[in-house]
C-alpha cells in the first residue's frame, strides 16, 4: 500500500510557463462556477441553479530577487496598449518536487494586477494576481 503524504510548501514549486517563480512564498488559486437561479412567477422557491460560467484566480507572493521583475520573467507585459493586449496566455503549474508531479494546472493565464511591499529591516515582497480560464488538479484527467 502506498504511503500517504501531506502536501507542504517545502516540497512545492510553481511555474508560470517554462519558468520556476525564484523564491515564492505562497500560492493561492480559487475556481468559481457562476449559478444563474431559476426563479418562476408563483413560485418562493429558485427551481434551480443553472451553470452559466466559470473563473479561476491566482494569487503569488514571493520575495523580489534584484534583477527580476515580472517584465523580465515574461509574466508581466511591457510597453504599449498592442504590447498588454498582445499578451500571450501561460500555463502555471504547482509541482511536488519530490515526486516531479503537477499537483494543479492552471490554463490560460493572464496577469491582472501586481503590487510590492517594503518594510524597514524586511525583505521586498511581491503579490501578482492572475486569471485562468482552467484549473485542474494534477491527478484528474484533463477536459476536453
Amino acid at each position: 500500500m502506498a504511503t500517504r503524504r501531506a502536501i507542504s510548501g517545502a516540497r512545492a514549486r510553481l511555474s508560470i510557463g517554462s519558468n520556476v517563480v525564484g523564491w515564492a512564498t505562497g500560492v493561492s488559486a480559487q475556481e468559481t462556477i457562476s449559478l444563474q437561479p431559476v426563479e418562476v412567477l408563483g413560485e418562493i422557491d429558485v427551481q434551480e441553479h443553472e451553470p452559466i460560467g466559470r473563473t479561476v484566480t491566482m494569487n503569488a507572493d514571493y520575495v523580489r530577487i534584484d534583477q527580476e521583475s515580472l517584465q523580465k520573467q515574461g509574466y508581466w507585459p511591457t510597453g504599449s496598449t498592442k504590447a498588454v493586449v498582445e499578451m500571450l496566455e501561460m500555463t502555471a503549474e504547482l509541482i511536488d518536487v519530490v515526486t516531479n508531479k503537477v499537483i494543479y494546472k492552471l490554463e490560460g493565464v493572464k496577469p491582472e494586477t501586481r503590487s510590492w511591499r517594503l518594510d524597514r529591516g524586511g525583505l521586498m515582497t511581491l503579490n501578482a494576481s492572475f486569471r485562468a480560464r482552467r484549473m485542474h488538479a494534477g491527478d484528474a484527467p484533463a477536459a476536453a
